[in-house]
């Protein structure tokens, strides 16, 4: 199926898990024959997959998300829809169609506005010009009140429409409001309600191996062990989760010395360091402008993970160094650890992405998408370079513009 039609729109109605579980609106009727529930990674081209996924993500985290393109492939039909995503309680819904979103039309249409007000004054101008230049001298004063005139109306007419486009943006603006303030009341929620409940079924499964565990057989006991272990982990990604999501939140305008940042992580890292005889280092670091507590997020999970991926027989040893250009600061973690594939290495900053087993390293994926946020919300860039069983190095930038003054 091509994407022919002038005007299609799809609206699918999703619980809080991804399954689609009602469809709203299918103007060209591109999943007639579709049985419901369906997941909705199946309703997408392989190759959307990815922004799926962080668009999903972006939905749960803002409530309202717009303008993203992906493609739907539905018995080897394929269609591009512009879709924005809308969190209400415990319903997604997702939009999509083939024109540009109200927002874009309001910011196009004042464009537009502004650029036929400076089209019309040039033409008066114009006008102006050539009546000057001619004999006609006795129809100044008319060519004059009827261009003006005209002018004058254009620009009446175009204030309102503006004033209806800026309350429009207002009304948007108070959608946007009541969202993270809904966003803040489900992170309460977690904090609350779901803590609380694991931590009750980690406590008594705690008791449970105290008492009991000895008299269980060896699958019983494994199956406890195996419990055990999931109650912990869960309690764990609750708490990161509750992390992740509030760096959204944090004053990026606090005067920081990133010495005092680097000597605070290695005192809370400093059972870790000495276990493994690590070496970690850093050159004179300067005092920005940011958040005290994303950048003690950002040095604290780097250098956990490069003292954590490390092979047993070998020594951990991470330096940071710095380099200054006009424009910024780039901040280099390098370490001696076991590396990250090439096609993983934008992988590890995604929400809960885990590269090796719990078996092998313990963590909830959280800590390189905590960095990238933090990073992001002072203004800079992260990235990193790697090779397999050799190490890596994370590198981010910090504006200039975020140097504190003495």
């Amino acid at each position: 199926m091509e994407n022919t039609t002038n005007d299609h729109k799809i609206i699918l109605s999703c619980n809080k898990h991804g399954i689609v579980e009602h469809i709203s609106l299918d103007t060209v009727s591109f999943l007639e024959n579709i049985q419901l529930p369906i997941g909705l990674h199946s309703l997408f081209s392989p190759v959307s997959i990815k922004e799926l996924g962080s668009f999903w993500l972006s939905i749960q985290e803002k409530s309202i998300v717009e303008n993203t393109m992906l493609t739907m492939s539905y018995n080897d039909n394929h269609l591009n829809y512009v879709f924005s995503g809308y969190l209400l309680e415990e319903t997604v819904l997702l939009c999509g169609n083939n024109e540009i979103s109200a927002t874009e039309k309001v910011l196009g249409e004042i464009m537009q506005i502004n650029n036929e007000q400076a089209n019309q004054i040039r033409i008066t101008e114009k006008k102006v010009v050539n009546i000057l230049n001619s004999d006609e001298n006795k129809e100044i004063s008319e060519a004059f009140l009827d261009d003006f005139t005209s002018l004058n109306n254009e620009l009446i007419n175009n204030k309102r429409v503006l004033t209806q486009k800026n309350k429009e943006i207002e009304s948007l603006n108070k959608e946007l409001k009541a969202a993270n303030e809904n966003m803040t009341m489900f992170t309460y929620s977690v904090s609350h309600d779901l803590k609380q409940p694991v931590r009750m079924v980690n406590s008594f499964l705690t008791l449970l191996h105290k008492k009991h565990g000895e008299s269980l057989d060896p699958a019983g006991q494994k199956y406890l062990n195996i419990a055990m272990d999931g109650a912990n982990s869960l309690s764990k990604m609750i708490s990161d989760l509750l992390t992740y999501h509030q760096s959204s939140n944090l004053d990026t305008t606090e005067t920081v010395d990133l010495n005092i940042v680097f000597l605070e992580v290695k005192k809370i890292l400093q059972n870790e360091i000495e276990e493994k005889n690590a070496l970690v280092t850093s050159e004179k670091l300067p005092v920005l402008k940011g958040s005290s507590t994303g950048f003690f997020q950002v040095f604290q999970n780097l250098i956990s993970n490069a003292l954590k991926f490390v092979p047993e027989e070998r020594t951990p040893i991470i330096s940071i160094n710095l380099e200054e250009v006009d424009t910024h600061f780039t901040f280099k973690i390098k370490d001696n650890g076991i590396g990250i594939a090439e096609n993983k290495k934008q992988e590890v900053f995604n929400l809960f992405k885990r590269l090796n087993g719990p078996q092998q390293y313990e963590g909830t994926g959280m800590g390189l998408a905590m960095v990238k946020k933090s990073i992001e919300r002072m203004g800079g860039e992260v990235w990193l370079e790697s090779e397999e069983g050799k190490g890596s190095t994370f590198f981010f930038t910090i504006k200039k513009s975020k140097v504190a003054q003495n």
